[in-house]
């Protein structure tokens, strides 16, 4: 895959503790629900259309045509359930992008490492916290949770890790970033 349009770093330019990982998105109910809806909208897309060109206008060769509307309506919608994340550590910093169907990256989230009042692998009273989730999913290995300040009190964001990345927080976050074998 393409580097995602959006994301000002790369490993070639930057220095030491530089590291990169990216998780894709498991569905869970929301997603799943985003592409029922979706699956939806294009039966009544088709059934409007047919009702349209059927019984109203009786151009019936034009039928035709509603397999390729319907493949352009799919290319163009589906990339909607489609999420990504890219974790960066730059410089110190945190930094995490979504990735959107068209190879977009937006940051949804920073903060300076060394502020950070843990990093640690997740427990399950994490799991039912109310936290920002930026992880391929709550239900997947690797889970950790990072606890920083932000401007209403303490912002918890949960995370996918990979070796590389561990220990570039970990060189960063000191003593506050717990370490353990990941399988990535």
């Amino acid at each position: 895959m393409a580097r995602p349009r959006g994301i000002p770093f790369s490993e070639e330019n930057e220095s030491l503790g530089y590291a990169e990982f990216a998780v894709t998105r498991v569905p869970d109910k929301k997603i799943k629900t985003q592409r029922l809806l979706l699956v939806l909208l294009y039966i009544v897309f088709a059934a409007a259309y047919c009702a349209l060109f059927l019984g109203v206008w009786k151009l019936g060769t034009l039928i035709a045509v509603l397999p390729l509307l319907l493949l352009i309506l799919w290319l163009v919608t589906w990339k909607f359930t489609k999420i990504e994340y890219t974790y960066i550590v730059c410089q110190g910093q945190l930094h995490i992008y979504r990735v959107d169907g068209w190879n977009r990256a937006r940051e949804v989230f920073c903060a300076k490492i060394c502020e950070s009042e843990g990093i640690h692998p997740a427990s399950e009273a994490d799991k039912q916290r109310n936290m920002l989730d930026f992880s391929a999913g709550m239900g997947t290995p690797d889970l950790y949770v990072g606890i920083f300040p932000a401007e209403k009190g303490k912002t918890a964001v949960c995370f996918t890790a990979a070796a590389r990345l561990l220990s570039s927080l970990r060189y960063y976050g000191g003593e506050r970033v717990v370490v353990t074998a990941v399988s990535h």
